[in-house]
């Protein structure tokens, strides 16, 4: 493999949150890599270069990093078109593609509930259409692909980062899950209506049935699986809850609602009371700019040959229950409360209690705003009715949130620790992801939490 300095790495997914962090972590390295291709899903060259110029370099993540003009002046920084869930591999001859020797792959639906036949394609088959997409034009890159470490079987105490991610994966056919799926939309699409409620109800009851908690963490594990039977040198990195930036750009850097925050905004706007699980459950959470930097280090150190698992995670050496978290959250929103209508919103005690007891509590608020906006007079209907998409909205995160609250397992981070420890170290201090030095007191109370309520109390945009 070429040294760094003279490398082609291919990232994807760099229009999202994770995926900008993982440039601007590539970006603050000096020496850069002699080219960076970032495929962004673009009808041509001039939609792509678009793309990076409007949505990825305008980001926060990269205004400030000097090395992008450079770059770009030099052309070593450019966009290549592409969409991942419809690649042909037989079009990428045709593609710069050629001198790639590392892909970071971080593209991926993150929703716990797009339909299946959404999914799928990205998800499952993306990496490897990327990869046989590459091998077509004559690379044969050492693979980084993002996974989740929820993709693994979590029903263990401990969950390892090597051996079989999951004892039902082996059995599974995606290709016939893609057509039952598809199916399913012709079926649901000819009685008219909206399709997506039903088609994702069927899907998170198909992934539960498999043995994971939804189509997302069921797909992850199907891309893992299908991109190491063809890959020659995989890293798989496998993150938890991937929240605000620890440090770069910034401390709390955040782009939109991630993925606990509904459930925290919930909470201190009072409208959470009751959440499934128990105090003691850990809630395995990140900054994205470790995961970032663990991206990257692992694109610095390939493995030889083979596979490699790493996961990027803080349950197994720095454990937060769901009551500690609970804790941080209603310490932070009394002393900074959100303002409702212009009132003050006081929080008490979050309950945790059975998926049944917190679904229902959910459900009969919701019942209670309905009624209330269905028997308001016209001058208050209009807030009740958005009062009663809320209490709606609130039901659905209870239930798709409940597989996560009610775990209480740990990630073992062996082979994360392991890749630092080869680090030098300038690339130690440039790229930290030791999860175990994370102060949470610290980043919950001064970092994540105060970027949570000032996106929650920004201006709405019309």
């Amino acid at each position: 493999m070429a040294p760094w300095e003279d490398s082609t790495i291919l990232v994807t997914g760099t229009s999202g949150f994770l995926g900008k962090a993982v440039l601007a972590a590539l970006l603050a390295r000096d020496p850069a890599p002699r080219s960076l291709l970032l495929l962004l899903r673009a009808a041509d060259a001039a939609a792509a270069e678009r793309r990076l110029r409007e949505e990825v370099l305008a980001s926060e993540c990269c205004t400030s990093l000097p090395a992008v003009a450079r770059l770009l002046d030099q052309g070593r920084l450019r966009a290549v078109p592409g969409d991942l869930a419809a690649l042909d591999p037989a079009t990428a001859a045709d593609r710069a593609w050629g001198e790639v020797g590392t892909v970071i792959h971080c593209a991926a639906s993150v929703s716990f509930e797009d339909p299946l036949d959404e999914i799928l394609p990205l998800n499952a088959f993306g990496p490897v259409r990327l990869l046989e997409s590459l091998r077509a034009a004559g690379s044969r890159p050492h693979f980084v692909h993002v996974s989740t470490a929820y993709a693994a079987d979590c029903r263990r105490p401990l969950v390892p980062e090597d051996g079989p991610l999951h004892p039902a994966l082996a059995a599974l056919d995606p290709e016939a899950m893609l057509a039952e799926a598809r199916a399913w939309r012709q079926e649901v699409e000819a009685g008219g209506g909206d399709a997506t409620p039903e088609l994702a109800r069927r899907g998170r009851r198909r992934a539960v049935a498999c043995g994971w908690p939804d189509t997302y963490a069921l797909t992850k594990a199907l891309g893992e699986r299908l991109l190491c039977e063809r890959s020659e040198t995989t890293t798989i990195v496998r993150p938890t809850i991937i929240e605000s930036a620890l440090a770069r750009p910034r401390p709390g850097w955040l782009e939109g609602i991630k993925v606990a925050d509904p459930l925290i905004l919930a909470y201190a706007a009072g409208g959470l009371t009751h959440l499934s699980g128990r105090l003691d459950n850990r809630i395995d959470v990140v900054p994205v700019d470790q995961v970032a930097n663990a991206c990257v280090a692992a694109a610095l150190q390939p493995p030889e040959r083979g596979l490699r698992a790493l996961a990027v995670a803080s349950s197994g050496r720095n454990p937060l229950t769901l009551g500690e978290l609970a804790a941080q959250i209603k310490a932070y929103f009394r002393r900074e409360p959100l303002q409702r209508g212009g009132k003050t919103v006081t929080i008490g005690d979050l309950r945790f209690v059975s998926r049944r007891a917190a679904i229902g509590r959910a459900a009969a608020r919701q019942r209670l705003v309905a009624t209330a906006a269905a028997l308001a007079p016209p001058p208050s209907r209009r807030g009740l009715r958005r009062n009663a998409r809320l209490a709606a909205q609130l039901t659905r995160m209870v239930a798709i949130y409940a597989p996560y609250t009610e775990l209480d397992c740990a990630f073992e981070d062996a082979n994360a620790r392991q890749l630092a420890a080869q680090l030098s170290p300038a690339d130690r201090a440039l790229l930290p992801f030791d999860t175990a030095a994370l102060d949470w007191d610290d980043y919950l109370q001064e970092t994540h939490l105060p970027e949570v309520r000032r996106m929650a109390m920004a201006p709405r945009r019309h």
